[in-house]
C-alpha cells in the first residue's frame, strides 16, 4: 500500500514538473513576454524549487522594460530642486499623464523616489486637472525590487478632459482679457489674485475642488484649486509660480510660489479671500492683500512648508502689496500716517488698509490712533467707524463706510 501511494506522489511530482516546464517553453515562444530561464527549471531538484522558480519567472516577464522620455521641465521651479534619478522618474511621469497612458515601468526601484517625483510634477503643474492620486505595483524576486509601475487615477477620461480644457480656456480666456499683456510682474500677479478672489468662493462641498475645474467651471473651491488656479492664470501671463503644500494654523493647507520682477514671494489666494461681519452683522467678503507677495518671515508666521523639494529664502519686500502701493511705514510718523489716513477719509474711499515694519511699531500705532482716538485729529466729522486688526501681518484696515 505505501509503494502504490509512493508512486502515486511520484507521478504527481513529475506531472507537476512536465506541466511547469510546458509553462516554460509556451512563455519563451511568446516573444511578447521576454526571456525565460529554462536552465533554472532543470536545475530544480523539488516540487518547491520548481514553483519558486515559475513565480521568479513571471514576475520577471510581467515587468515591461522602461523607456527613456525626452525632458520638457528644464525651466520649472520643483524640477530643479530634485535629484537626478527623481528627475528621470518625473519625466516618465509628467508624460504617461500628458499622453493619458494606463500604467508605464518607471526605471528607479525606490517608492520614495516615486512620491517626490510625483509631488514635484503636481507642484510644477497645477493644470493636470484629469488625475488625481496614483497606484504603483512593485515586482521583485526573492524579496528583490526589480522594478516599479506608475499607475495614474484618472478622474475622466481623454475625451471628456478635452472638453473641460475647452470651457477652462474659454473662461481663462475671458478673465485674463482685462489684464494688459504688458503690465509689470507685480501688477499681472495681483490681477490674478483679484480676480480669483472676486470670482470664487471658498467651499468645502466643492465639487472638483482639488482641480482646476472647480476654480474655473463651478466657481467654488478650496486651497489646493486656487493655488491651482493661480498657477494656470499665472503660467498663461508668463510668470513662474509653483504649488507649494504644507499646514496653515495646523490645518492641511495649499498655496504658491511665485517670481515676480527678479524675486520670490509667496502668495496665499485663499487667505487673501476673507470675510468679515460689517457694522450691520452682514458678512462681507473683502480681499485681505497682506496674502500677496509675502516673504518667508511673513508667511511662517502661520504656515509651515512640507514640500519635500527644497524652497527659497523669500526676502524681497519690493512686490509687497503695500510697500508697492505706499502703505507701509517703518517709523512712527504721526503726521504722515495721520495725513495718509485723512487723504484716504476726504476722497470718499471705502477703506484704507496699512502695514508696519513691527509688532511693537503696529501696536504703538493702534494705540495711538484708535485707543487714544488721535485719528480723529486728522478725520474730522467722521462719525463712526469699524477696523480691523491683522496682528500676524501688522495690517490694519480703517472702513470708513
Amino acid at each position: 500500500m505505501k509503494k502504490l501511494i509512493r508512486l502515486i506522489l511520484n507521478l504527481i511530482g513529475a506531472l507537476l514538473l512536465l506541466s511547469a516546464l510546458s509553462l516554460g517553453v509556451s512563455l519563451l515562444l511568446d516573444s511578447n513576454r521576454g526571456s525565460i530561464n529554462l536552465k533554472g527549471l532543470f536545475e530544480c531538484r523539488s516540487i518547491d524549487e520548481v514553483k519558486e522558480w515559475y513565480s521568479g519567472e513571471i514576475e520577471q516577464n510581467a515587468f515591461v522594460e522602461p523607456y527613456k522620455v525626452e525632458g520638457v521641465s528644464f525651466d520649472k521651479y520643483a524640477y530643479q530642486h530634485i535629484s537626478e534619478e527623481e528627475q528621470t522618474t518625473y519625466d516618465q511621469i509628467y508624460d504617461c499623464i500628458i499622453q493619458h497612458k494606463d500604467k508605464i515601468s518607471l526605471f528607479t526601484k525606490d517608492e520614495k523616489v516615486l512620491g517626490d517625483a510625483y509631488e514635484a510634477v503636481m507642484a510644477d503643474y497645477g493644470n493636470l486637472f484629469w488625475v488625481s492620486g496614483y497606484q504603483y505595483n512593485t515586482f521583485s524576486i526573492n524579496d528583490k525590487v526589480i522594478g516599479l509601475e506608475f499607475e495614474p487615477k484618472y478622474t475622466r477620461s481623454k475625451e471628456q478632459r478635452d472638453v473641460d480644457q475647452a470651457a477652462v480656456d474659454a473662461v481663462v480666456d475671458e478673465w485674463l482679457s482685462g489684464v494688459n499683456p504688458n503690465a509689470s510682474d507685480f501688477d499681472k500677479a495681483l490681477y490674478v489674485f483679484e480676480t480669483l478672489i472676486n470670482n470664487v468662493d471658498y467651499d468645502s462641498n466643492a465639487e472638483d475642488n482639488q482641480n482646476i475645474i472647480s476654480a474655473f467651471l463651478n466657481r467654488a473651491t478650496v486651497c489646493q484649486g486656487y493655488s491651482d488656479a493661480a498657477w494656470y492664470m499665472l503660467d498663461r501671463l508668463g510668470i513662474k509660480s509653483t504649488i507649494i503644500i504644507g499646514t496653515a494654523n495646523g490645518e492641511q493647507h495649499a498655496w504658491n510660489l511665485v517670481y515676480l520682477d527678479g524675486a520670490y514671494y509667496y502668495m496665499d489666494v485663499t487667505w487673501g479671500n476673507s470675510k468679515y461681519l460689517n457694522i450691520n452683522n452682514d458678512t462681507v467678503k473683502r480681499i485681505n492683500y497682506a496674502n500677496f507677495a509675502m516673504t518667508t518671515e511673513e508667511i511662517s508666521q502661520n504656515h509651515v512648508i512640507t514640500s519635500s523639494f527644497e524652497v527659497p529664502e523669500c526676502l524681497s519686500n519690493e512686490d509687497n502689496y503695500y510697500v508697492h502701493k505706499g502703505l507701509f511705514y517703518d517709523w512712527f510718523g504721526v503726521d504722515a500716517i495721520g495725513n495718509r489716513l485723512a487723504e484716504s477719509f476726504n476722497a470718499g474711499e471705502d477703506e484704507i488698509s496699512l502695514k508696519f515694519s513691527s509688532s511693537d511699531l503696529y501696536n504703538r500705532v493702534i494705540e495711538y490712533f484708535f485707543d487714544e482716538r488721535h485719528i480723529s485729529d486728522y478725520c474730522s466729522n467722521m462719525g463712526d467707524i469699524n477696523y480691523l486688526l491683522d496682528e500676524d501681518a501688522n495690517v490694519f484696515t480703517v472702513q470708513w463706510k
